[in-house]
């Protein structure tokens, strides 16, 4: 279930971010917070730009200017899929990712659900994080075989 209360806060939030950053809050960036809220499901900029322009909120140009700001404000973060895709994620915090090799779609997982063990101590003293996608037949895909 989607908790408006919660959106709407999350929504206040990175408005804020914006306009700390000398940025305006415009009807288009608003919509495209809204978007990555509401489908935080890793979609690609393709996606958010269908959906987005489907809605007149936005043209093309807008969407990919936009979400390359949210990047460097660190309101989002753009991951490269196993297969070079770029996919939006309005999680910033540490997490891991899976992806259906079967359907594409990418889903969150938490830093203690997977372990990373370095075993050459000259590449693991030089590790500043791990951040591991994860190849697996989602639950949807496994029911349809």
């Amino acid at each position: 279930m989607h908790d408006l209360s919660m959106e709407r806060q999350q929504l206040l939030h990175y408005e804020e971010v914006l306009r700390s950053a000398g940025q305006f809050v415009t009807v288009q960036r608003r919509a495209l917070l809204r978007y990555l809220l509401r489908h935080q499901v890793h979609p690609t900029t393709a996606e958010i730009a269908s959906a987005i322009g489907r809605s007149g909120s936005a043209s093309l140009a807008t969407v990919y200017n936009n979400l390359a700001l949210f990047a460097e404000l660190r309101i989002v973060r753009t991951l490269r899929s196993p297969k070079g895709e770029a996919h939006w994620d309005i999680r910033t915090d540490r997490h891991h990712h899976l992806v259906c090799s079967s359907c594409a779609r990418v889903e969150d997982l938490a830093e203690d659900q997977v372990g990373i063990t370095i075993q050459d101590p000259a590449i693991a003293r030089r590790i500043e994080r791990t951040e591991a996608w994860l190849i697996w037949s989602c639950p949807r895909c496994t029911q349809e075989s």
